[in-house]
This record gives structure tokens, C-alpha cells and sequence, in this order.
């Protein structure tokens, strides 16, 4: 009996065994289902590049009535300028960190510039001026833009929008401009939300476009004439390849198989 348990215990291991080896390509045939990944990707990245537009173009532009400062003295708005840019750095970090966007923070505008704004443009209202803390965000795709409005909205009060991928400027530029109020110094600061390719073109070529067009300009007002019609074409087709160029970033963007889910 003892030897007929000990072969029967070998049998079992051998059946097991064969059993074990049988199965290994069996599971490699069943992995090859893998191959319907492709589609499904393809179908869950469009789904999602529609929802990302769609909340682009849903962010309507508007603005607050009577948008001013805490402070009309100028002196007592510069002194706070600083500790207000570094609470909106805060903010733009932690928007950046959960959106995985790029944040550019300049310093403070420049008093020389500020009361040159303010005493130009705004009739020596120093509560009018609203971008003396200002930070961009520069996104890879819409997704992250559209997420990183959402987090910012729900940080901070916004007090105005300017969306201009809706209605983009003559030049073809777009973006999407805040003026958003920060909850512990209470003062409105400007935030610019930016597309990768398209903020490449804006200070890249688009600059040097933008300064050949100033530099055309310039000379006419300097010799108190009006452009000569040899300047006019330059400059119209020198605006011509700002939009061109602007169209075909824009245009990168607007390729569903490009969003990653």
C-alpha cells in the first residue's frame, strides 16, 4: 500500500507540473487582448479633449463694476505690492504643483511704470491699477488650463475675466487674462493663463514682429507724416505672419489624439 501511495503522490506532482507548464502560453495568448488598448485610448482621448474645449469656451469673459484697490493712496498700495506678490506666488505654486503647469512669476511692476500707467491711463486713480503683482501660468495642453482656472477660482476671488481663446485679438493671439482679488491682503492682482505653443510665439517671433512694427511706426510719428504706402504693406504683412503664426499654434491644440487621458 505504501508504494502505491508514493507512486500515485509522484503522479499527481507530474500531472500538476505538466499542468503549470501548459498554462504559461495560454496566459500569453490572453495578454494579446492588450492590443484593444490602442482604440480604447483613442475613443477616451477624444471624449476628453471635447470635455476640455467645451469648458474652454464655456469660461465667459465679464467684469466687476467698480474694480478698485484697498488703498487709494499709491504709496500705501506699492508698500503692500510685495507681501501681495509673494501670497499670489503661493497660490500660483500650488496651482501649478496640482496641475502640473508652468508658473512665471515676474517681480513687482516697477514704481516708474506704475505711476506712468497710472497717471496716462487711469487719470491719477491709483486704485485703478490692477497689475502691480501679476503671474502667468503656461499649460501644456487645454486640460491643464481649464483645471488650473477652476483650482484659482476656488482659491481666490476672481473679479474679472478676459477669455480670448473665445474671441482671440486681431493678431490671433489667445489667452485667457484674470484679475483675481487674493483673500489675505485684498488686493487685485493679474493673472495670465497661457498655451505652451502659443506663449512661445508670443515671445518669440511675435516679439521681434511686434518691434519691426513699432520700429516702422515710430518713424513716421518722429517725422510728424503719415505712413507711406510702402509702409503700410510692410506692416500689413507683417501682421499677416503674426496671425499665421499664432493660427498654427492655436492649431496644435485642436487634435484630439494629441490630449493624453
Amino acid at each position: 500500500m505504501h508504494f502505491k501511495s508514493v507512486l500515485r503522490t509522484c503522479f499527481v506532482l507530474f500531472f500538476l507540473t505538466r499542468g503549470s507548464a501548459m498554462a504559461a502560453p495560454l496566459m500569453a495568448v490572453y495578454s494579446g487582448q492588450d492590443y484593444e488598448v490602442t482604440p480604447k485610448h483613442s475613443e477616451a482621448s477624444k471624449k476628453s479633449f471635447q470635455k476640455s474645449l467645451s469648458g474652454l469656451y464655456s469660461i465667459d469673459s465679464w467684469r466687476a463694476a467698480d474694480i478698485q484697490q484697498p488703498y487709494t493712496n499709491f504709496e500705501d498700495l506699492y508698500n503692500i505690492a510685495p507681501s501681495a506678490q509673494q501670497e499670489l506666488a503661493t497660490l500660483m505654486n500650488e496651482v501649478g504643483l496640482m496641475t502640473d503647469t508652468n508658473i512665471v512669476l515676474p517681480d513687482v511692476k516697477s514704481r516708474e511704470r506704475a505711476e506712468k500707467k497710472i497717471a496716462t491711463e487711469l487719470k491719477g486713480d491709483a486704485s485703478k491699477i490692477t497689475d502691480l503683482a501679476r503671474a502667468s501660468l503656461v499649460a501644456n495642453d487645454i486640460h491643464g488650463l481649464v483645471d488650473a482656472f477652476e483650482l484659482i477660482s476656488k482659491e481666490a476671488t476672481i473679479v474679472s475675466v478676459k477669455n480670448r481663446f473665445k474671441t482671440p485679438t486681431d493678431s490671433g493671439y489667445r489667452d485667457l487674462k484674470l484679475l483675481v482679488q487674493l483673500p489675505d491682503s485684498e488686493l487685485i492682482a493679474e493673472v495670465q493663463l497661457h498655451l505652451n505653443a502659443i506663449s512661445d510665439v508670443k515671445n518669440g517671433e511675435e516679439h521681434k514682429i511686434y518691434e519691426q512694427i513699432q520700429h516702422i511706426e515710430r518713424a513716421a510719428l518722429s517725422q510728424s507724416r503719415p505712413q507711406s504706402e510702402f509702409e503700410a504693406a510692410q506692416i500689413k504683412k507683417l501682421r499677416a505672419t503674426s496671425k499665421s503664426l499664432y493660427h498654427d499654434a492655436w492649431q496644435q491644440y485642436l487634435q484630439p489624439a494629441s490630449i493624453a487621458v
